[in-house]
């Protein structure tokens, strides 16, 4: 399957939100399914926040500098976690940067 990121980067994958998914990149990005579930239930928690898909610095009080110092896990895969859920209603995301999270009503 096939989406983009926020900035408009095309990018492959297979897989799903609910199972996990694999980014195919020029090398594979797996993002479990548990990875997932951080990500919604700390925008539930957290709405609005901010995506903080960048490594270097972590952007604090981030999604993404939780789930690299709480779960090990990059930032990054923000970038592609982030659109799925949006394309599935789950919230949605300010159109500029640094993007911020809102959880859509009955979410």
């Amino acid at each position: 399957m096939r989406s983009k990121t926020l900035t408009g980067s095309a990018f492959e994958y297979t897989g799903s939100l609910s199972t996990g998914l694999v980014v195919h990149k020029r090398v594979d990005v797996p993002i479990s399914s548990e990875i997932v579930r951080v990500i919604r239930d700390a925008i539930r928690r957290r709405s609005p926040v901010l995506m903080g898909a960048c490594r270097k610095p972590l952007v604090p009080d981030s999604i993404g500098e939780t789930l690299a110092q709480d779960h090990g896990v990059s930032p990054q895969v923000m970038s592609y976690v982030l659109p799925l859920l949006v394309e599935e209603g789950f919230c949605r995301v300010s159109a500029n940067k640094p993007f911020k999270i809102f959880l859509n009503a009955g979410r």
